[in-house]
């Protein structure tokens, strides 16, 4: 739809009583008087909004007036009314400020037309807003997300409290472009379609040359929202259960490539000698630790010296709560070298640094094995060819773990799962490295039906 200027109007919501249409039709072919018609009650005065024949709205001014007083032609309180110099001044007002708001929205857009609805929902907000005048709410949707925050930082990881500040930060942007008032009322389905949007086609992203996320992220920020929502309306905050529908459910993609090391790759790297540059070599190691015993860098970065007792590593997972006990031996061996080398005190570095270090490292390493990764955008695929050294990151260390141990050394998924700390195969498979030709020479390994009745026959 092309925007044009649009045409104003204060019309009655209900002016005549119930079940006279038929009369009142009659009465103004006939041009009959019609007064006795007219609702006894007061009646709502809206003002109607028309760029076309389809695209037209109404919104509440909040003022009420007897249908006997008002002037239909002129669309204002007839001048012999009660308080109609004052009245007709007020929607005077209202409609200069529409007017006005309305140039604004344009102004502001000019390099990108703004949708009708768009132009809807703002001008409907600033209407609303305009003859309701409120102090600035307490409790309102950014003040308790706020407050969310300061109450998890508490309980959560540093990681995971970064990942709902970014959250916020974008959501912020979106009701900042898309909505002049903003609170718990305001989320329905409606509004995740257009916030799903915005994220996937719209949002700006820093780790990438184009606007928009990829499927997997989009539906992380649907899930951080929905955990918000969900305490705020635990905590009485307000009553929108939105959070309960199914548009909230996560809708990762299962089948997401996954990139791992090889063994060997790994061993290349763990071998590489970075001579004097040392936080490169700290970068090494903290990976390999993390490959070696198969955990999520929460628990590395956690790791403390009364964890381990003899050979063995100890703790409590940071995120699923439960007791993990690591043997420091056979493929996890070298893992007890890296704890002595640092007389058991891991380096420290966040992860984002570390995960910086970890492409100079790798790359040093001579790591170059291109990968390819599709990823998903709404309806695009999108298809990333890279060395490997380019995406390596802290998250690598583990699944190449779980690769190693299933794929080559055949360790029963259950032990595996008692490793990791998964409680599904359908999660662990994930992350395990889609390789058809160990598949192959697995089952070639095999002694087909045959070959076993004929050693039973010569038996």
């Amino acid at each position: 739809m092309k925007i044009t200027m649009p045409n104003y109007s204060f019309v009655l919501r209900k002016p005549y009583k119930t079940g006279v249409s038929e009369e009142l039709k009659k009465r103004k072919q006939l041009g009959k008087n019609i007064s006795s018609l007219l609702n006894q009650d007061q009646t709502p005065v809206l003002l109607f909004i028309s760029f076309d024949r389809e695209h037209r709205f109404k919104c509440k001014t909040g003022m009420q007036v007897f249908p006997a007083h008002w002037d239909f032609v002129k669309q204002r309180k007839k001048q012999q009314a009660p308080g109609a110099q004052k009245f007709n001044k007020s929607l005077n007002r209202l409609l200069e400020k529409s007017q006005e708001y309305y140039s604004t929205i344009m102004e502001e857009a000019e390099l990108k037309q703004p949708s009708y609805d768009e132009i809807k929902n703002k001008l409907q907000d600033f209407i609303f807003d305009f003859q309701n005048p409120r102090l600035k709410e307490e409790n309102g949707f950014f003040d308790v997300y706020k407050e969310f925050i300061r109450r998890k930082t508490a309980e959560l990881h540093p990681r995971t409290i970064q990942k709902f500040n970014t959250s916020k930060t974008v959501l912020n942007k979106f009701t900042d472009k898309y909505y002049r008032r903003f609170d718990f009322d305001k989320i329905d389905v409606n509004f995740i379609d257009s916030y799903r949007h915005y994220l996937l086609y719209e949002a700006e992203n820093q780790k990438s040359e184009e606007d928009g996320y990829r499927d997997d992220t989009v539906s992380k920020f649907i899930e951080n929202l929905k955990n918000f929502l969900r305490w705020s309306f635990e905590r009485g905050y307000h009553s929108n259960t939105i959070f309960q529908h199914s548009e909230f459910r996560s809708k990762r993609d299962s089948n997401v490539d996954i990139v791992t090391f090889s063994i060997q790759e790994l061993k290349q790297f763990y071998d590489h000698d970075f001579g004097k540059d040392d936080h490169l070599d700290r970068a090494r190691d903290l990976f390999c630790f993390g490959a070696f015993t198969g955990q999520r860098w929460s628990d590395v970065a956690g790791f403390k010296k009364d964890q381990v007792i003899g050979d063995t590593w100890i703790f409590q997972a940071y995120k699923t709560k439960k007791e993990t006990i690591i043997p420091l031996v056979g493929y996890a061996a070298p893992a007890l070298d890296i704890l002595k080398k640092y007389k058991y005190k891991l380096p420290e570095i966040s992860n984002q640094k570390l995960n910086d270090n970890l492409k100079v490292a790798a790359e040093k390493a001579k790591l170059k094995r291109v990968v390819k990764i599709t990823r998903k955008q709404g309806v695009k695929s999108i298809e990333i060819e890279e060395p490997i050294h380019k995406v390596i990151s802290t998250h690598m260390a583990r699944r190449t773990a779980v690769s190693i141990l299933l794929n080559i050394y055949k360790m029963p998924v259950p032990q595996v799962m008692e490793i990791t700390g998964h409680s599904d195969f359908k999660t662990l498979k994930r992350y395990i490295d889609d390789d058809k030709d160990a598949l192959r020479n697995n089952l070639a390994q095999t002694k087909s039906v045959n070959q076993i009745m004929e050693v039973v026959k010569s038996a």
